[in-house]
């Protein structure tokens, strides 16, 4: 079920954001890293087969970098895709400051995550670099390359962007793009946030695509959060679809009937400003 459109916001409505207490993870600053993507293949131990990730990318999505010139660095691949740069390359060592394992208690899907991304030894950095001019193409590429490098033997894990994934589920989300669908569950993470009062569902990802993240949030004691991501997740398959841009004292529904205000203010669960929807 699509969105049915956003419609402006009487002039006389009062715009309603959620009480909720801010987040201590909040920052000031916002940084626009639109066209940013770049993650980190956790690896059991420091090595990694690049013929197997060349045999994979072509097997997988039909993309054949196996031609493209050699370097000098063993652990390292730089190619050229789909009007994109590939760079890809093993570092022998953890993701430093404790990044990975802190994100990874956010999986709620996958109970394992923290006692397996503390086992890492190494991983593999994985960005892609070009134009922005088509950055949901890149986002794809993006998908497309991490998904390969997670048939690594040795790869136990998946970060970016805030978020864990299990390898065995990010490949399988990926798969969305064969049906000319949005890969949404790879490129944005659908948070989970509860105040005691408040309960909720954050997006984090859509920055890359020159996009506010959202957060929706009801009463504690009414929260379906299934029913809310699935929500969220619709909304976020809307506005990058059909590269929309949510505003403030605008409305948004699911039906001509159903007008839902939009507000936009300072973020709960991210930082900078975020998208509120008010449920009602």
């Amino acid at each position: 079920m699509g969105l049915f459109g956003r419609k402006n916001k009487n002039k006389n409505e009062e715009n309603h954001t959620v009480p909720i207490e801010q987040q201590v993870n909040n920052k000031d600053e916002q940084i626009d890293n639109t066209g940013s993507f770049a993650g980190f293949a956790l690896l059991s131990e420091p090595v990694w087969d690049k013929e197997q990730f060349i045999s994979d990318l072509k097997e997988e999505w039909d993309i054949d970098i196996s031609e493209q010139e050699d370097n000098d660095e063993d652990d390292m691949i730089y190619a050229d895709a789909c009007g994109f740069r590939i760079v890809i390359g093993l570092i022998p060592s953890p993701v430093p400051n404790g990044e990975a394992e802190h994100f990874a208690k956010a999986n709620y899907m996958w109970k394992d995550a923290v006692d397996t991304v503390e086992t890492h030894k190494a991983h593999l950095l994985i960005c892609i670099l070009g134009d922005d001019s088509d950055v949901m193409e890149k986002g794809r590429l993006f998908v497309k390359v991490a998904s390969a490098a997670l048939k690594q033997e040795n790869a136990i894990a998946f970060y970016s962007e805030g978020a864990v994934y299990e390898p065995e589920m990010y490949i399988k989300f990926s798969r969305m793009i064969k049906d000319d669908e949005i890969p949404i569950l790879n490129l944005i993470w659908f948070g989970i946030y509860s105040d005691g009062k408040k309960a909720g569902i954050y997006t984090f990802g859509m920055r890359r695509f020159g996009k506010e993240e959202i957060e929706v949030y009801v009463d504690a004691d009414k929260a379906d959060l299934g029913e809310l991501r699935d929500f969220v997740l619709s909304v976020s398959v809307y506005v990058l679809d059909g590269d929309v841009t949510l505003k403030d004292g605008e409305t948004i529904g699911f039906s001509a009937e159903q007008k839902l205000p939009i507000t936009v203010s300072k973020g709960i669960a991210v930082d900078g400003d975020t998208i509120k929807i008010d449920l009602g």
